[in-house]
């Protein structure tokens, strides 16, 4: 009897209880988007596509600068609060210039929705060149060392009744 509760008291004091805490996202840094990916996922009316080096994704329905994704010459540039688009060229000095999120127009992401084994959403909110105001909502699918995998929430391009299309982008890190 003294041994069943020798073993029952070992096992009971012996069992931790494991927390996790919520993974921790690496938004940092400049990304190309090197694939792209277009998948219907509402009343599939059209074939999915797959765009690759060399390719680029047109869709005028989109805001800019997301209306055009040149793959391997299309960048975003995170850092721990901000994100900037559309890279538009280099001073002498090295230093990126930017088209969206430049100073003083900042653009400022949140990341929610995280847990222990889900990295959570970025959404963040900018106006395009037109002036239209645009509201980004991307699902964190992947978040490696040097890769980040985004797929966004998805558009009606026919109306609320049409085909729904996702994109889903790889981005590989360039620099710091």
């Amino acid at each position: 009897m003294k041994k069943i509760i020798l073993i029952t008291l070992l096992f009971l004091t012996s069992c931790q209880l494991y927390v996790t805490e919520r993974k921790d996202v690496t938004l940092s840094g400049k990304y190309v988007v090197s694939k792209l990916e277009i998948t219907s996922v509402d009343q599939n009316q059209t074939k999915d596509e797959s765009y690759s080096l060399g390719s680029t994704y047109r869709n005028p329905k989109l805001p800019d600068p997301f209306n055009v994704i040149p793959i391997n010459n299309f960048y975003i540039h995170f850092d721990y609060s901000t994100v900037r688009m559309k890279l538009v060229g280099v001073y002498p000095s090295g230093q990126d210039i930017w088209f969206y999120g430049s100073e003083p127009n900042y653009i400022f992401y949140k990341n929610f929705g995280g847990t222990a084994l889900h990295a959570g959403y970025i959404q963040y909110h900018y106006i395009t060149k037109e002036g239209s105001s645009v509201l980004v909502t991307f699902l964190i699918e992947d978040d490696g060392l040097e890769t980040l995998q985004l797929r966004s929430s998805g558009a009606w391009f026919s109306g609320k009744l049409g085909e729904k299309q996702v994109m889903t982008m790889s981005l590989t890190r360039v620099g710091p």
